[in-house]
């Protein structure tokens, strides 16, 4: 696993068990190796992103908005921020390179057919 139970309840309070947390993060680790292919268990970046794609699944679980006296939350924020931050994460990681087994000019009058 990319991440842990607890690396999760880092940035999110929920009422899950560990173990349902661990399935969840099952689920999103096997997103990440189909979007990504496999990756280095250790690389933090990766480990950010299973982060963020299980505290993205929990909080869909969990109501919408909490009020308590004074005080309220709403979820729109936080899954707003989050699925930002998953875009940016999955664009930095699957930026593509590109390469020549060559290198080669094009000379553009022998191309067009002009003669100087």
């Amino acid at each position: 696993m990319y991440s842990t139970a607890s690396d999760v309840r880092s940035i999110i309070h929920t009422g899950l068990t560990d173990f349902e947390i661990e399935a969840i993060i099952e689920l999103s680790d096997a997103e990440i190796d189909k979007r990504l292919g496999s990756q280095d268990a250790s690389d933090k970046v990766i480990k950010k992103l299973s982060m963020l794609l299980t505290a993205k699944t929990v909080k869909l679980r969990q109501p919408g908005s909490v009020a308590v006296g004074e005080y309220s939350e709403s979820s729109e924020h936080f899954s707003q921020v989050v699925e930002a931050e998953i875009d940016k994460i999955y664009r930095l990681c699957s930026s593509s390179s590109i390469s020549s087994s060559r290198y080669g000019v094009i000379d553009e009058d022998e191309r067009t057919g002009v003669d100087v």
